[in-house]
């Protein structure tokens, strides 16, 4: 027997029972006040309708009136009931949409549609729009009635790209413009154009991927299976003819690693489906550079139609007190071309990128050093020198974030503590770490495409063609490039303040001295 349950034979426990039944009784429970409660509410709820009736000038309608409304067959939670035998159920607010708009370039599909297709639940009306959108008659008639001279006027106004579109729109415009505008986009100068216009129709071919140095459509090898590899893996996505006579447009990442344009693309049609291109998450990697002891991993983020890069690269460092330059220039450099082992964009020559990477590596502390191992090098000891401070927080100079002011890329550069599982002595040790985030474009063309040719550094078309040069700090704003990655991805933006890697806007290249 439990000690701590009460005695409901005990004097106190009955007298407790007793004095509780009078003070409560379990009358208000009952069937008859339940009813008399509900009723009271129910004309609580009537008045309040009545004066609300009242002040707003309208009359109240009784239940009775609405019984044989159109809310039949709807239940006392609002749903709708449908059986699967029943009978179909008509959209009336389609059937009125149909008649409002018939017969104009805004209107409803006009055509009969098949009723299994609109059954369907995945059935994507605006992608076969297209298909079953009847030209108007009417509008036919006014373009007829325009002269020709005219329209021919209005096409001069217009690039070559809009102009070919414009012909192909209809039957009474290519009588009108004739073959001109297409036919000239066939000209070498105009390739660019040429680009644009077939772009326009990436959304209606979902198995095949645009060439741009042959400006046509492939057929795709394997849709929705692509996957990023090494520089050094036979990975065609589609057989071009001119593949040995052509060089296909690409950003180097890494030593080793680079990103085909081709994955630009298909990361960013999947906006149409998923059947166009393949998600920007899987083109994600991790890796070790087996020679330089660097380990790199990135990842992609498509937003507002562009795709967003992040790479993080890391190497182990030792202290700066035994460090010196040929040991820097050995971790930082590729010894056979010279660049940087971790990612980068075609101007940091230019900047103060290795500057800062080398003013990192100086703030590394040594291990720490006892009091006797102290006494043995010299008759004095040091506190700091036996217990120093393994988080690095950096100078004023090398803390803060940079953007490079030529292209949409941001560095941020860092010495953190990290484990190294090879090492059974000392495992923790500090490694230098540099994130770069990048804005790719919009994947409309490798040519054209400011943000791609900024990045790489090449040469971007004339004025009439569309190109100009690219200003970092005007294109981006003020919210940085990392902001928006690192907003979307973890819910944080990088707590350092951003500042511009080329202050001086000096543009040496290999002249310069202070890159290496």
């Amino acid at each position: 027997m439990d000690w701590n349950t009460p005695d409901l034979t005990s004097w106190p426990a009955k007298l407790v029972i007793r004095v509780g039944k009078k003070l409560r009784s379990n009358k208000q429970f009952s069937q008859e006040a339940i009813d008399r409660n509900n009723a009271r509410a129910a004309d609580l709820r009537q008045r309040r309708r009545a004066e609300h009736a009242h002040k707003n000038h309208y009359q109240v309608r009784r239940s009775e009136d609405t019984s044989n409304s159109h809310q039949s067959g709807v239940n006392e939670l609002g749903e709708r009931e449908y059986s699967a035998f029943g009978g179909e159920h008509k959209d009336h607010t389609d059937m009125l949409h149909r008649l409002a708009h018939h017969d104009s370039f805004d209107s409803l599909v006009d055509q009969m549609v098949d009723k299994h297709a609109l059954k369907d639940p995945y059935f994507d009306s605006a992608a076969h729009g297209d298909a079953l959108r009847r030209v108007s008659t009417i509008h036919e008639r006014l373009i007829e009635n325009l002269p020709d001279e005219l329209w021919k006027r209005i096409v001069s106004y217009l690039n070559l790209a809009d102009a070919a579109s414009l012909a192909l729109s209809s039957k009474a415009l290519h009588r009108k413009l004739g073959s001109t505008p297409i036919d000239s986009l066939n000209e070498p100068q105009n390739k660019h154009h040429k680009i644009a216009f077939l772009r326009s129709m990436d959304h209606k071919l979902p198995r095949h991927l645009f060439c741009f140095p042959c400006a046509k459509y492939h057929l795709r090898l394997k849709p929705g299976k692509e996957s990023l590899k090494a520089d050094y893996v036979n990975n065609p996505l589609f057989v071009c003819p001119a593949a040995k006579s052509s060089v296909l447009p690409r950003m180097r990442l890494t030593q080793g690693r680079e990103l085909p344009y081709s994955f630009v693309q298909l990361a960013l049609r999947n906006n149409h489906s998923r059947a166009h291109g393949i998600d920007e998450d899987s083109l994600g990697r991790r890796w070790k550079h087996s020679e330089s002891g660097w380990s790199h991993r990135t990842r992609f983020m498509v937003h507002d139609g562009r795709l967003f890069i992040r790479v993080v690269s890391q190497s182990f460092v030792p202290p700066a007190v035994t460090l010196t330059k040929t040991a820097e220039r050995h971790i930082l450099y590729d010894m056979q071309e010279y660049s940087p082992l971790f990612s980068h964009c075609a101007h940091w020559q230019d900047g103060d990128l290795m500057k800062m990477c080398k003013c990192w590596l100086s703030h590394v502390p040594a291990p720490p050093e006892s009091y006797i191992q102290q006494l043995k090098k010299a008759p004095k000891i040091s506190r700091t020198a036996a217990h120093p401070a393994f988080i690095v927080r950096g100078c004023d100079w090398c803390r803060p974030a940079r953007r490079c002011p030529e292209c949409p890329t941001e560095y941020l550069i860092e010495i953190q503590m990290m484990e190294d599982p090879q090492d059974h002595v000392r495992p923790f040790k500090h490694a230098i770490v540099v994130t770069r985030w990048s804005d790719l474009g919009n994947g409309s063309s490798p040519y054209t495409s400011p943000e791609w040719t900024a990045i790489n550094g090449s040469a971007v078309p004339s004025e009439e063609e569309g190109g100009h040069e690219y200003e970092s700090f005007s294109h981006v704003g003020r919210r940085a490039v990392s902001g928006i990655f690192e907003s979307h991805v973890s819910g944080s933006i990088p707590g350092q303040r951003m500042l511009s890697l080329n202050p001086k806007n000096a543009k040496l290249g290999e002249e310069g001295h202070g890159w290496y």
